[in-house]
């Protein structure tokens, strides 16, 4: 007698919980189902294997949902196992939730009954040859977690600034409205003198002082400004706008550091891919080190067409008889790398003519902007997704050229 084995984890913060289930693979017949907890330990781990290895099947397959940093480690061990004999699957948390919808509408909700679920759902899988792929054992370094702390820099950093607009407006509110963006001079400047009232005070000789040399501050007119502001001087708010901008200014540096460590990273790791991505004009280090962090290795993707589903980027149709819907973007993807390859769209169209034919072509058929755009970074996708498979260069169009590719 053949028998398959199931193993549904489900996972917390502290434990997991483990349901073991036997099938005979003739028959279909349900031999044994047990469920058990572990804690989150290497005691813990150490019990599972033990409760596994008493159990006996000709093949076994594993499966869990993704839960970010809690399943990360847990998967990465049970990818580095060598018997039994098994699979590892990262399952969907969308399709388990249907599948445990259409077995019963209960609301119950447990971690047992969870665990039972998820193995049941892989013994329906592999009856029904849909089984999403098995998880490789993979020691890549995780370069999506500076990725990650990156973006969370920059969003900080973006609330810090405007915070200062905030303040500002009540102490200089002719400067806040008049600055797109803060330079490290200005910033520099109103950590010394923080109101419009400090500014006017001061005499050029001070201000340009607390500056550093080959500054482009307009120091006369900016005092000029100050005198004339309609801004109030509050000590409390200037004390605040001060740490404030200490603050930016410690974030700002923790953000260059983390992207020299990402550009470094991923420049050892994948050289010759680094040098193909930056060959292409508008796609700087950083731009490259972010979409190679994103994507991984290229080649475990089959097709473009996987690439393009893994960012979200592909289209999905709902028609039903003569009703015909919208095309829409499916964006099941990494919303990370739809909005990279966004701008890395907007940075080709400046700087390469492939891209700015192709996006005069689109404008010209009615398409929107945005649209436009996102079109492009489909493109963009498939262009990179062939360069990194081949091993080709970036061509662009020549100058007389007038059709997009």
């Amino acid at each position: 007698m053949t028998v398959y084995g199931f193993v549904g984890i489900d996972i917390a913060k502290d434990a997991f919980t483990v349901a073991f289930l036997r099938v005979d693979a003739l028959e279909g017949h349900i031999l044994s189902e047990q469920v058990a907890d572990f804690p989150y330990t290497q005691e813990g781990w150490q019990q599972f294997l033990q409760a596994w290895q008493a159990l006996s099947a000709d093949r076994w397959w594993v499966g869990l949902e993704a839960s970010g940093p809690y399943s990360a480690l847990l998967e990465t061990h049970l990818s580095r196992l060598t018997q039994p004999a098994f699979t590892l699957h990262r399952l969907s948390p969308a399709q388990v939730r249907d599948f445990a919808r259409s077995r019963t509408r209960r609301r119950a909700k447990t971690d047992r009954l969870d665990a039972r679920t998820l193995a049941h759902f892989l013994r329906q899988q592999v009856t029904t040859q849909a089984l999403p792929p098995a998880r490789q054992p993979d020691d890549t370094p995780d370069y999506q977690a500076l990725v990650r702390l990156e973006a969370r820099l920059v969003k900080e950093v973006s609330a810090l600034q405007n915070q200062v607009r905030q303040h500002l407006h009540f102490l200089f509110p002719e400067l806040e409205r008049q600055q797109a963006r803060f330079s490290k001079a200005l910033r520099t400047l109103l950590r010394h003198f923080p109101s419009a009232a400090a500014i006017a005070q001061a005499s050029l000789e001070e201000l340009a002082a607390c500056l550093p040399k080959g500054h482009r501050l307009d120091l006369a007119a900016l005092q000029k400004l100050a005198r004339e502001s309609f801004g109030l001087h509050d000590p409390v708010r200037a004390r605040v706008l001060q740490e404030l901008l200490d603050l930016w200014q410690d974030l700002e540096t923790r953000l260059d550091h983390v992207r020299t460590l990402l550009i470094e990273a991923v420049s050892q790791a994948a050289s010759d891919a680094m040098a193909l991505l930056r060959a292409i004009p508008g796609i700087g280090p950083l731009m490259a080190a972010r979409f190679l962090a994103l994507v991984g290795d290229i080649h475990r993707f089959p097709s473009a067409k996987a690439l393009v589903a893994f960012a979200g980027l592909d289209v999905t149709v709902y028609a039903s008889g003569r009703y015909q819907g919208r095309r829409c973007l499916s964006k099941r993807g990494h919303p990370a790398l739809r909005h990279l390859l966004y701008l890395m769209a907007v940075s080709l169209k400046r700087h390469t003519r492939r891209f700015q034919v192709a996006f005069h072509h689109y404008r010209a058929q009615g398409r929107r902007v945005r649209e436009t755009f996102v079109i492009l970074a489909r493109k963009a996708l498939i262009m990179l997704y062939t360069l990194l498979t081949t091993g080709r260069h970036f061509q662009d169009l020549p100058p007389q050229e007038d059709a997009p590719s």
